[in-house]
């Protein structure tokens, strides 16, 4: 930013000392200067988000090196999963490890209580279901031809089993899809309090005939009668295939600050708390 400054302050330093100067010429100064502005931003876009172009592979292999959030495409339909994925899972998952990466500076709220998860196992239920997909509309074959049988997560019954497992059958109520919006969900607590989950950026990569990776970048807004809270997180899970009735995975989570929120420049884009699991899931 100081460049584009100083660049501009020379242009204006010319036009001043040459009040006599043509439009045609004054015109054609702007148009260079915008020009050479709209280089420099693209240059400088460029440098600041590096991580769009990293595999999926990459961003787990550079952990806990994170220094800033991923970029992914927005979601324009559901993640796909690999064939054995479908039917009821029992999940483990325990927490191998936590960082803070800004700590003394800033600490999340409640990452000191969550020590107490640190290898305790988790136990939920989790299912995969069939879904229809069309990934053409072609006006010369019928939809029942082009359709296809995928493989989806059920988001609304894996996320009230999380949620439950986590927090009591009896703290949680509900989970809601927005039928308008099926990124969105609404997670319903006692006591007024709801979270509202937006799946802002999704990818997803096979490996393997084995091995898959997942990546979400969801926006939270965490919500009480008399307080809010916003942030993203990123979960990236690298699933592995041992056989028909045993997938075994790990996990990383990051939260970052929302620019909503007032300590957003204490940390900007780099991630203020790290998670690590691991997970294992059993027919």
């Amino acid at each position: 930013m100081f460049i584009i400054l100083v660049l501009y302050h020379k242009i204006r330093h010319k036009i001043n000392q040459k009040l006599i100067i043509s439009n045609r010429k004054l015109l054609l100064m702007l148009k260079k200067f915008i020009y050479l502005l709209i280089v420099i931003i693209s240059i400088l876009v460029t440098n600041i988000n590096p991580i769009f172009a990293l595999s999926l592979e990459d961003r787990i292999n550079q952990y806990p090196s994170w220094q800033q959030k991923i970029l992914l495409p927005k979601p324009e339909k559901d993640l796909i999963f690999p064939d054995w994925f479908e039917g009821k899972w029992e999940v483990t998952s325990i927490l191998k490890e936590q960082i803070a990466p800004l700590a003394p500076k800033f600490q999340t709220p409640g990452f000191e209580q969550n020590n107490e998860y640190i290898d305790k196992k988790i136990q939920f239920s989790v299912k995969f279901i069939e879904s229809s997909f069309y990934p053409q509309q072609d006006n010369f074959v019928p939809q029942k031809i082009n359709k296809q049988i995928i493989i989806i997560a059920d988001r609304k019954f894996n996320s009230l089993s999380i949620a439950q497992a986590y927090l009591g059958i009896d703290n949680v109520e509900k989970v809601v899809i927005n039928p308008n919006n099926t990124t969105e969900q609404i997670t319903k607590f006692r006591g007024e309090n709801e979270l509202i989950s937006t799946v802002i950026g999704r990818q997803q990569e096979n490996i393997s005939e084995k091995d898959f990776i997942t990546s979400e970048v969801t926006r939270q807004f965490f919500r009480r009668p008399n307080s809010v809270y916003l942030n993203l997180v990123e979960t990236t899970t690298k699933y592995h295939l041992i056989n028909s009735n045993l997938i075994k995975a790990k996990q990383f989570t990051a939260i970052y600050l929302s620019p909503q929120d007032p300590d957003y420049f204490v940390a900007f884009d780099q991630p203020v708390a790290l998670y690590y699991y691991t997970l294992e899931l059993k027919k």
